[in-house]
């Protein structure tokens, strides 16, 4: 399968993943035989590039979508495998991504301090490599692990700074996303 049909799949599925306010805002999908139809073919896809290895750009790009996709349908371990590998082989930007959503797996896993390593090393990769434009997904990221925990005063501080961020740019999706995780914490009495 092509990765421009992958895309495609992608998109529809897009409209029905959802964040689940009674489950930390977590990622979930209500139509669950789309989400493995896009799992079957990314799968695909990635045994047709792993037997070329000059495929690289696109095996990160697979890598990091069937991770998430994997975390969306619950199977922790496999996105967890995927998204290591993923980071493994991309660099700069591609990297950072990958860590924040290897980040989310482990969360998504309960491993909530090995989670905030992943997004803690994001966070130093983007002061180093100037990847400013991912900062507020880190910080958004990092505070829903510390929610999880308990650690509202840290996970306040968290969405404060990805707040002030996403208001820069001006985003009013990301904007109200944040909103979304602040109000949840709200309600767990902040």
């Amino acid at each position: 399968m092509r990765i421009n049909d992958i895309k495609k799949a992608l998109l529809l599925l897009q409209s029905f993943i959802y964040f689940d306010e009674n489950d930390f805002l977590r990622e979930k999908c209500s139509d669950k035989d789309l989400l493995q139809r896009v799992i079957r073919d990314v799968e695909g896809a990635i045994f047709e590039c792993t037997t070329n290895r000059s495929q690289s750009e696109k095996l990160i790009f697979l890598y990091g979508t069937i991770g998430n996709l994997y975390r969306i349908k619950g199977e922790v371990k496999s996105a967890i495998d995927a998204l290591s590998k993923a980071v493994e082989i991309s660099d700069g930007f591609k990297k950072t991504v990958n860590l924040i959503r290897l980040g989310e797996a482990l969360k998504y896993a309960n491993q909530h301090q090995r989670a905030l390593g992943k997004f803690n090393a994001a966070i130093d990769r983007c002061a180093k490599q100037k990847h400013s434009l991912l900062l507020d997904f880190v910080y958004q990221h990092k505070g829903k692990c510390l929610l999880e925990i308990g650690d509202n005063s840290q996970a306040t501080e968290c969405f404060q700074i990805a707040m002030e961020l996403r208001v820069k740019k001006g985003d009013v999706s990301l904007i109200d996303s944040t909103q979304m995780a602040l109000n949840l914490l709200k309600g767990k009495g902040e």
